[in-house]
């Protein structure tokens, strides 16, 4: 399979040229190294494992699909009617392989936890009631083996058990009136934090004892988050990402795009490369400078009306590696990019910011 050179990034100038050759300033470029097609309507989750061996992808056609990255091939396809939309994907890093178990939560507000035991397909282990309504968000603690999961105004913490079921250790919870739209574990796993899409607060949980620790207000309505060490990066749903300081949520950056559609675009952090990868809603995510918030480029994954809102990244010292997803009914695909580490000594991908 050929490699299909799509843009060329001028770091020093911040032009945008169409290249297919390397120039003569610090640049780097990059390819769509596979087009993944097996979902027949919108795609709204993807994760990356540990060692970037397998994706995970689902959607709003009831599957879930392993694929492998170094092939582009298709491993195992998970098909859950009953479930309803898949709403949301995590793997969950039990030991050091970190590529043998997965939770998925969907819109019939159960989670789902599969694995696998020496390198067969997955294999259902439980399902837990989690949510009266569709699985938010989920977020895995591999410190203390506990997954949170966000859905119907309030969060759940779950112990991950010897048997592979999960139990609750969250007690007297006080559900919202709004939508809570993510979770994320933070101080390694001893706090949880919870976005409310309506409201635009902030909570902030101890893990054990459950208990609130506080609750702050941001700017504009939370449409997706993603926390990167100590910063919390949210989308306001109108026309940019902002970047506040944990636990103040004092703002200190923003990334400013044109929204066309309210759509809760998803955001990923690149944090060796230095870049923030940002979904779009007319065709192509966008790539800005994890730093000084300057746009740096695009991915151009679909048509100018298509909805490309799931993206993540993966890290390592080959590059960096980067998957879209397109949310269109009958002809969703998932693209997987891969970037070259820039020339002429600036080295992203491996060096120091």
């Amino acid at each position: 399979m050929s490699l299909r050179p799509v843009m060329v990034i001028n770091l020093t100038a911040g032009e945008h040229k169409d290249e297919t050759l390397f120039s003569q300033v610090s640049h780097y470029r990059s390819w769509t190294k596979y087009t993944l097609t097996r979902h027949t309507k919108a795609v709204n989750v993807l994760a990356v494992s540990m060692h970037r061996a397998l994706l995970l992808t689902g959607g709003n056609d009831n599957r879930i699909v392993v694929w492998s990255l170094a092939s582009g091939e298709m491993i195992q396809e998970i098909f859950a009617p009953a479930s309803g939309f898949i709403s949301a994907i995590t793997w969950m890093d039990v030991d050091d392989r970190g590529e043998t178990t997965f939770a998925f939560g969907a819109s019939d507000g159960n989670i789902q936890v599969y694995e696998r035991i020496d390198n067969v397909l997955f294999q259902f282990q439980s399902i837990t009631p989690g949510h009266t309504g569709a699985v938010e968000s989920l977020a895995w603690d591999p410190v203390h083996c506990r997954l949170a999961s966000a859905g119907d105004g309030h969060p759940h913490v779950w112990n991950f058990t010897s048997d592979r079921t999960l139990k609750t250790i969250t007690s007297q919870l006080d559900k919202q009136p709004y939508i809570a739209r993510t979770v994320h574990f933070y101080d390694n796993g001893a706090s949880l934090l919870v976005s409310f899409l309506e409201s635009s607060e902030v909570f902030c949980y101890s893990v054990e004892p459950w208990d609130l620790k506080w609750r702050k207000k941001v700017q504009g309505r939370i449409g997706n988050t993603a926390l990167e060490g100590n910063f919390l990066l949210m989308s306001n749903l109108k026309d940019r990402v902002d970047k506040y300081m944990v636990p103040t949520l004092q703002h200190v950056q923003s990334y400013s795009h044109v929204i066309i559609r309210n759509v809760p675009l998803q955001i990923s952090v690149a944090r060796q490369a230095g870049l923030i990868f940002i979904g779009g809603d007319d065709g192509f995510t966008r790539i800005f400078n994890y730093s000084t918030g300057a746009f740096r480029g695009q991915l151009e994954h679909g048509n100018p009306s298509d909805q490309i809102i799931p993206v993540t990244s993966h890290e390592g010292c080959a590059g960096c590696t980067v998957v879209t997803g397109s949310c269109f009914n009958g002809h969703s695909s998932v693209k997987v990019w891969e970037e070259d580490e820039l020339v002429r000594g600036l080295n992203i991908f491996c060096g120091d910011i």
